[in-house]
């Protein structure tokens, strides 16, 4: 199942459809342009609490799954914690992989 959903991350990734961490995936919800927010099971208490916060806020779904060095290591970058996916196709694609 992961296999599947980093390789749906990888194709959002090409059409520029993801942003990677807290900043970008913030500035993402309040566009209104996240249509769902994938966050690690290690991600900072702190940091979890103000996403979950910011996702009620702005009614964009958000699933906790993988880790941080999955992410890191599937996108050649350093740990990512926080992904967000801005196209609905993609999103859905994601959400019927994890239901």
């Amino acid at each position: 199942m992961e296999g599947k959903i980093i390789n749906l991350l990888h194709l959002a990734r090409k059409a520029g459809k993801l942003q990677f961490g807290f900043d970008a995936c913030e500035k993402s919800c309040f566009k209104g342009k996240s249509r769902l927010v994938l966050y690690v099971s290690d991600l900072a208490e702190n940091s979890k609490s103000k996403l979950i916060n910011m996702v009620h806020a702005n009614n964009t779904k958000a699933i906790e799954i993988g880790t941080k060095k999955l992410f890191g290591e599937s996108f050649k970058t350093r740990d990512v914690g926080i992904i967000s996916i801005e196209d609905h196709n993609f999103a859905k694609g994601i959400i019927r992989l994890i239901v």
